[in-house]
C-alpha cells in the first residue's frame, strides 16, 4: 500500500511540474522567447572616424551580431565621459560610457537601446600594447516588428578589448550580448 501512495504521489508531482512548464520558443521560430536571448557580438572601434549622431554621441564601436539575434551593431557613446577616469594604485584605469546601442538588419533597425559601463584597463592602454576588457548594462528602449515584446527588457554587454598593431584604430574584440 505504501509503495502504491509513493506512486501515485511521484505521477502526481511530474503532471503537476509538467503542467507549470510554459510554452518555448527557440531562435528560429517568428515569436521571441520569454527568457534570456544570448548572441556573439564581433565588434571593432570606429571613434577616430569622428561620426556623430543628431544628438552629438560619437560612433566608437561597430560589429557584427549572431545568435538569438542576427544583424549589424553600433555603439554611440556620449562625449565626454560621464565619469573622469581614475587611475588606481594598482595601475588599472577604469574608463567608464554611457552610450545607445542600435542593432541593424537589412537597412532597418531592430533594435535599440541604452547602456552604461565600464573598461578596465593597465594604465596607459588608450593608445597602449595591453588588452582591457569591458562590460556595461541597459535597457532595450525601441523594438520593432517582432522584437516588440523586448521593449524594456534589461541588457548585458562584455567583451575584451585587443589592442592589434595600430591603436586606438586596431582594437576589436569578440564578446557577449544578452537580453533579458
Amino acid at each position: 500500500m505504501k509503495l502504491k501512495a509513493i506512486s501515485l504521489l511521484t505521477s502526481f508531482l511530474l503532471a503537476l511540474s509538467m503542467a507549470l512548464v510554459g510554452p518555448m520558443a527557440f531562435a528560429g521560430q517568428d515569436a521571441v522567447p520569454n527568457g534570456k536571448l544570448v548572441s556573439q557580438i564581433d565588434y571593432w572601434f570606429v571613434g577616430h572616424l569622428a561620426q556623430l549622431d543628431q544628438d552629438g554621441r560619437l560612433l566608437v564601436w561597430e560589429g557584427t551580431i549572431s545568435g538569438d539575434i542576427n544583424g549589424e551593431m553600433k555603439w554611440w557613446f556620449e562625449i565626454p565621459s560621464p565619469v573622469t577616469a581614475p587611475i588606481y594604485p594598482s595601475g588599472i584605469e577604469v574608463l567608464f560610457y554611457s552610450a545607445r546601442w542600435e542593432i541593424w538588419s537589412d537597412n532597418e533597425m531592430l533594435l535599440a537601446g541604452e547602456s552604461a559601463g565600464k573598461t578596465l584597463a593597465p594604465e596607459g592602454v588608450f593608445p597602449g600594447a595591453v588588452d582591457g576588457i569591458w562590460d556595461g548594462h541597459g535597457v532595450v528602449t525601441e523594438a520593432h516588428g517582432r522584437f516588440n515584446p523586448l521593449k524594456g527588457r534589461k541588457v548585458y554587454e562584455t567583451g575584451p578589448v585587443i589592442i592589434g598593431d595600430t591603436p586606438p584604430v586596431s582594437f576589436y574584440g569578440t564578446g557577449m550580448f544578452v537580453i533579458y
